[in-house]
């Protein structure tokens, strides 16, 4: 049993020191107990000079130290990647991210801690404005989601929504509730008119779209539509059945002359 302990106790002392992150284990009191070869490393200080010293000694200053002790007490003993920084024995601040658990013994009593320490390279000026720049288009990328079809009014009454794109079930609810939000604030709505000539719509899209088309209709609006390709033709013709207030066209010209014609408007030759 003694050579196992023997073993053991060598093994994780290898693994230990063999971790590329810096590992410092202190006493109840604070005071280092351990720390591996890349906390040694990490400090610029030789093993005899941590052993011994306070924990205090790698932080920033005292209060960085207790910010830190205070994070993991508010995580009910445990903290992960704490931004912080330790200071070398050249006085070199290095930027930390630290992930800490405290230690206790069988009964439950507090006996120490250990704590890892990773060197990052935090965001500069150039790098920060950047990550802002794109939070920002993101942002806007977020708002413009709902503007992926537009819907307008193209004469009193008749509305007009163009899709573009690759459509599948999830882009078309955003497209569904875009379209069904406007007819609700826009009562006076007699017809609609969907363009999917430049649109590339998934047959799993057909029975999202008979829904569509089915309350649409039930708030007395006509449904018209263009550009359907062949595949969600076909995934829609088993539906025809529940939707049959739709009409569909194969050019524009003739899609909107119908529009036109629902709400009392006829294209006629300039003479």
């Amino acid at each position: 049993m003694e050579k196992v302990a023997i073993h053991r106790g060598g093994y994780l002392e290898a693994l230990l020191h063999g971790c590329p992150d810096a590992i410092i284990a202190i006493d109840a009191d604070g005071i280092i107990k351990f720390a591996n070869q890349k906390a040694c490393e990490l400090t610029e200080r030789s093993m005899g000079e941590l052993i011994g010293e306070s924990i205090v000694i790698v932080y920033e200053n005292l209060e960085t130290a207790r910010d830190t002790n205070r994070k993991i007490y508010g995580g009910g003993g445990t903290l992960h990647n704490h931004e912080s920084k330790l200071r070398t024995k050249s006085g070199r601040l290095i930027p930390v991210r630290v992930s800490a658990s405290h230690l206790k013994d069988s009964t439950g009593k507090y006996m120490g801690g250990v704590g890892y320490f990773a060197p990052y390279r935090p965001w500069g000026g150039a790098e920060a404005q950047v990550k802002a720049r794109l939070d920002e288009l993101e942002a806007k990328m977020h708002k413009w989601k709902g503007m992926a079809a537009p819907v307008f009014e193209l004469y009193p009454g008749l509305v007009f929504m163009a899709v573009v794109g690759h459509v599948d079930a999830t882009r078309f609810e955003d497209i569904a509730k875009n379209l069904l939000s406007y007819l609700e604030a826009n009562a006076k709505t007699r017809v609609v008119l969907i363009d999917l000539t430049a649109a590339m719509v998934d047959d799993g899209v057909a029975s999202h779209l008979t829904k569509v088309i089915r309350t649409v209709c039930l708030l007395g609006v006509r449904f018209v539509v263009t550009g359907m390709q062949l595949p969600l033709a076909r995934a829609l013709e088993p539906l025809m059945a529940d939707i049959g207030c739709v009409e569909s066209f194969s050019s524009r010209e003739l899609a909107l002359e119908e529009a036109l014609n629902i709400i009392g408007y006829q294209i006629c030759e300039k003479k």
